[in-house]
């Protein structure tokens, strides 16, 4: 006689993106130690794989939603609310002060508490004259290695043309699945600087999953304020 299948209790939130409504399971021990193995390797690739595979087990509903297609920010929200289901509802990190790096102390950090940050004057659709505007797509997992790099042009450049989802001239569409990497490159640099700077906005206030928090250096006795961002800073 087999022993029953253990039938996991399941909850309900929103995505962070569109405000769909989906279910989502706690992470079963099997995939907590296929997690804690990965973070072990420290092989980034090894990681955002478990990532995937464990979100994918643990979404319910939709049946039809695809991980590796949402927002990075979505990921990341999810990716908490799971663990703490499983895990328990606190984790702890360990907290450097910025101005002082001889003190480095723990601290527990409620998961419920750590928000997607919107900025009101987030756009996806951005008109950049009069018959031209550009639809955004967000980074997906597949930033999670790289990370959001908007330190240089070249860097900024690399990054919209993955991004870039339809450019709209007139009444024309261009879907970026139709075109090569390097057309949408040589488009994006051929802007001029005030319509590189609108499409950059686009990074600088998407969505971001953060929390803030102030703590006291014992040493000095000053504070110090702490902004993590992104599922990296809280892994």
């Amino acid at each position: 006689m087999s022993l029953p299948k253990n039938i996991r209790p399941e909850y309900n939130t929103t995505l962070p993106s569109s405000g769909k409504r989906i279910k989502y399971q706690p992470f079963s021990v099997r995939e907590e130690k296929v997690l804690i193995l990965a973070a072990e390797s420290q092989d980034v690739d090894e990681v955002t794989n478990a990532i995937i595979n464990i979100l994918s087990n643990c979404i319910t509903s939709p049946s039809d939603i695809n991980v590796e297609e949402l927002p990075l920010f979505d990921i990341e929200f999810l990716f908490l609310k799971a663990r703490s289901k499983s895990a328990g509802e606190t984790l702890k990190v360990n907290v450097t002060d910025p101005n002082d790096e001889t003190f480095v102390t723990e601290h527990e950090i409620n998961i419920d508490k750590i928000k997607v940050e919107k900025n009101k004057n987030h756009k996806e659709v951005i008109e950049l004259s009069e018959g031209i505007t550009v639809k955004m797509k967000y980074p997906d997992i597949t930033f999670f290695n790289e990370g959001i790099q908007t330190s240089d042009i070249q860097s900024t450049v690399k990054l919209m043309s993955r991004c870039v989802s339809q450019i709209i001239v007139g009444e024309e569409v261009f879907s970026s699945s139709e075109m090569s990497d390097d057309e949408v490159t040589e488009w994006i640099e051929g802007l001029t600087t005030h319509q590189f700077k609108e499409l950059s906005d686009f990074f600088n206030t998407m969505p971001k999953l953060s929390h803030s928090f102030t703590l006291k250096n014992t040493n000095t006795g000053n504070d110090f304020t702490i902004k993590l961002q992104g599922l990296a800073d809280f892994f």
